[in-house]
């Protein structure tokens, strides 16, 4: 098996800025939403899979439109054409400790930037012992 010359970093990067794997990521974090519904209007599970599976294929529909400006923004604009009558999102408590784990997440993945893989186990055994 050839060994990658690409660091954990930039491995990190690829993986987590996909759009296969971003689409999931943002369905799993609104899912608690639908894990509401689930038990309130006692949805059964092979329900929950294709509202969740909905979510992970608009999500990816969603996150393939950055690197388009217009086309992003065109989708945003006919989104909120259905949303005019919301309230404007805050922060809570719930949001605030999702984005506290998430800056942490992102210290420790910075501390890999510019270090080989070799580097990183070495540090890790060193921390083991």
């Amino acid at each position: 098996m050839p060994v990658s010359k690409r660091t954990l970093y930039e491995r990190s990067l690829d993986k987590a800025l996909s759009v296969n794997v971003a689409s999931k990521a943002l369905a799993y974090f609104i899912r608690e939403v639908i894990e509401d519904a689930h038990s309130k209007y006692n949805i059964s599970q092979d329900e929950m899979m294709a509202m969740n599976k909905k979510a992970v294929n608009r999500a990816a529909a969603f996150l393939g439109c950055i690197g388009d400006d217009e086309l992003l923004a065109s989708v945003i604009r006919l989104l909120s054409l259905e949303t005019t009558g919301w309230d404007n999102p805050k922060e809570t408590a719930d949001t605030k400790g999702f984005l506290k784990a998430a800056e942490e997440f992102r210290e420790a993945l910075h501390a890999t930037k510019g270090k080989t893989n070799q580097q990183i186990a070495d540090e890790q055994q060193t921390k083991n012992k």
